[in-house]
């Protein structure tokens, strides 16, 4: 298994869980906001990590999801009270967002996977 794949995989299951998880652990979990819809885009964008992972198109995935985590992290500091209504956010939410926007995007812009023999 490719870093790619490895990464949208593991991605993808903690965001999954973490999406589950949130529907059972009112409006925090482990010091991060959640909500309703919170839990629901982690489920979303955690399930499309998965998939990606199975099917070929993990570097897509950390590609894309690597800059819209980005995007949610400045929006979360710049607009931090829309933010927090609409998906009741935090500070340590936008730290962890900025960390998976980072590191998704690293690795789907950097890392290169060596050809298959």
């Amino acid at each position: 298994m490719g870093t790619q794949t490895l990464v949208a995989r593991v991605i993808g299951a903690v965001l999954t869980a973490i999406g589950l998880v949130g529907f059972f652990s009112g409006s925090s979990l482990l010091g991060f906001g959640i909500n309703a819809l919170h839990n629901i885009v982690h489920l979303v964008s955690g399930l499309l990590g998965l998939w990606a992972s199975y099917s070929g198109w993990s570097r897509s995935y950390n590609q894309i999801f690597g800059i819209v985590y980005l995007v949610v992290t400045v929006l979360g500091f710049i607009a931090s009270g829309f933010m927090n209504s609409l998906l009741n956010t935090n500070m340590a939410d936008h730290f962890l967002h900025l960390v998976l926007g980072v590191v998704l995007g690293y690795v789907g812009f950097m890392v290169r996977e060596p050809a298959k023999a």
